[in-house]
């Protein structure tokens, strides 16, 4: 029984140190795509430079996408997001991938409505089919959604959920805006 317990210790430990060397090995391949891209080393990329960084990982985002990435990400509100802030916006990318490729059974690399709100449970959301549609039509092509135009979707909706939870401020799932409130939050999710 104790060597039970010690092998289940043992084993434990090792797919510890191999997860650790694992994000060790990403962190520094994202380093790599980070630094190739931050040409005046300033320690910082916009969104061209983003561009280029996920076309180095074979990540291919319209410039519209990773303008909307960066703005998600970029706390500093400068237009450009620092290797925390772009490991963030990985993570933050493989996540929604994940939602996306649950509900693209059939690989076709796009998703319809329906698959729509399904991703969207995955990843948090519950919407009623009106705003389904609507999201379906803003983002997507013909009714229909490419991973592009999810990742989009996805850093539209948490940016639009933060400005939310700032107004929110007895977290009531409600939000009273006056004329000049609603310009400030539309400005801000340009």
């Amino acid at each position: 029984m104790y060597n039970n317990q010690y092998n289940q210790q043992q084993q434990q430990m090792m797919r510890q140190q191999q997860m650790m060397q694992q994000q060790q090995q990403l962190q520094n391949q994202l380093m790599q795509w980070f630094n190739y891209v931050d040409k005046d080393r300033s320690g910082f990329i916009d969104s061209k430079e983003l561009l280029l960084a996920f076309g180095q990982g074979g990540m291919n985002f319209s410039p519209e996408t990773c303008s909307l990435l960066i703005r998600l990400f970029d706390t500093e509100q400068k237009g450009s997001v620092n290797f925390q802030q772009f490991f963030k916006m990985y993570n933050f990318i493989n996540q929604m991938k994940v939602s996306f490729c649950n509900v693209d059974q059939d690989n076709s690399g796009n998703i319809d409505a329906n698959e729509l709100a399904t991703a969207l449970k995955y990843s948090g959301y519950t919407f009623p089919n009106n705003v389904i549609m609507t999201l379906c039509n803003k983002f997507g092509k013909k009714n229909v959604i490419y991973f592009d135009n999810w990742i989009a979707l996805c850093a539209h909706l948490q940016r639009t959920r933060a400005v939310f939870q700032n107004y929110d401020t007895n977290r009531t799932g409600k939000i009273t805006v006056d004329f000049n409130g609603l310009i400030l939050i539309s400005a801000y999710l340009k």
